[in-house]
């Protein structure tokens, strides 16, 4: 099967308590899950959880912290969805979230696997 690492960057994060979690947690190399957001009212929304571990790491919890920022040509939940695409492995790249604003900026890098891997894939 063809692999290949693609970027993307994490959309709403301002929402909620996501930006304090991102100050908190989000790292270069943090891990990170895609996960489908079947119930939201954007069909082909993929969540970004975030693993935060507290307790000096004792303890690891997910927190959600955005969704990906996708072409919607794409269809990358279908994919997905489908089994034509799976996600092998997904970091943050990079995260930048200074104190005085409420809006950090995050980017990821996911490493996918599948049939669908080997087309031209961009986010």
């Amino acid at each position: 099967m063809a692999r290949r690492t693609y970027s993307a960057v994490v959309a709403g994060t301002a929402l909620g308590g996501r930006s304090d979690l991102i100050k908190a947690f989000a790292r270069q190399g943090a891990e990170v899950q895609l996960r489908r957001e079947v119930a939201s009212k954007h069909p082909e929304a993929i969540g970004v959880w975030l693993r935060c571990p507290r307790f000096w790491g004792l303890w690891k919890t997910w927190a959600h912290i955005g969704f990906v920022e996708h072409d919607g040509d794409h269809h990358w939940a279908q994919k997905i969805d489908t089994g034509r695409l799976r996600v092998v492995k997904a970091w943050v790249h990079s995260a930048h979230a200074p104190l005085e604003h409420h809006r950090p900026k995050v980017q990821l890098r996911v490493t996918f696997e599948g049939d669908a891997a080997r087309q031209d894939i961009r986010w």
